[in-house]
């Protein structure tokens, strides 16, 4: 409703010109059009392009965990080292285990995984290398980084909502009390301008509430 007001008012110029303090009041609504615009962008920017970029970074640290746990449990299999024996152990359970843990959960347990081979990461070949063991604390710290980033975007959004309805309270307040007054005195001098203004002010009327007409039962 607001730009088609704001359309009337720019097919009117001279009218406008001519009533003090309009084109004052039409440059105000246009700069609050304005904000409105930016602020639904920005509302609509809620973290799901986050949310993707989170997704297929748990997915790779998911798959380098497993890998390099695998590759300890393998390891162990094949070594008398006693202490590799012990991860043999530890690491042997089932790859759904890894994949159902939470975000935290899985971040921290990544790094339990990565220190645990970090001691044997020369020795591992052929079931990962030194260079794979380095990237597993890429990924963790990748993801890590990952999660707070969607819950500050979701903030930014929350706080665009309340923006953007606090510029359409500006609107509402301008058209009300400055611009509807304004025009009122051309609606006997300058139909034309007066109807076209009216008609655009009930656009948003049109969606929000019945007519007298539309309340009364039809004969």
């Amino acid at each position: 409703m607001s730009r088609a007001v704001s359309g009337i008012l720019n097919g009117y110029a001279e009218l406008v010109n001519r009533t003090p303090g309009l084109t004052v009041a039409h440059g105000m609504l246009d700069d609050l059009i304005g904000e409105t615009e930016q602020h639904n962008q920005d509302q609509l920017n809620n973290g799901k392009e986050l949310t993707t970029g989170k997704k297929e970074a748990r997915n790779l640290l998911t798959s380098g965990t497993i890998s390099i746990r695998s590759a300890l449990a393998a390891l162990g299999t094949s070594s008398d080292d006693p202490q590799l024996k012990l991860l043999k152990v530890k690491y042997q359970a089932a790859d759904s285990e890894v994949k159902r843990m939470r975000d935290m959960q899985l971040f921290t347990y990544a790094y339990t995984v990565y220190n645990d081979a970090l001691p044997y990461a020369t020795q591992m070949e052929p079931f990962a290398t030194a260079d794979d063991v380095a990237q597993l604390k890429v990924l963790a710290d990748n993801f890590n980084s990952s999660l707070p980033q969607k819950r500050t975007q979701q903030s930014k959004s929350k706080l665009s909502t309340q923006n953007l309805e606090d510029a359409v309270a500006q609107i509402d307040l301008l058209l009300n009390d400055t611009i509807d007054v304004l025009v009122k005195p051309w609606e006997n001098k300058e139909p034309n301008f007066y109807k076209a203004y009216q008609n655009a002010r009930m656009l948003v009327d049109a969606a929000s509430r019945k007519t007298k007409t539309d309340e009364t039962p039809q004969p």
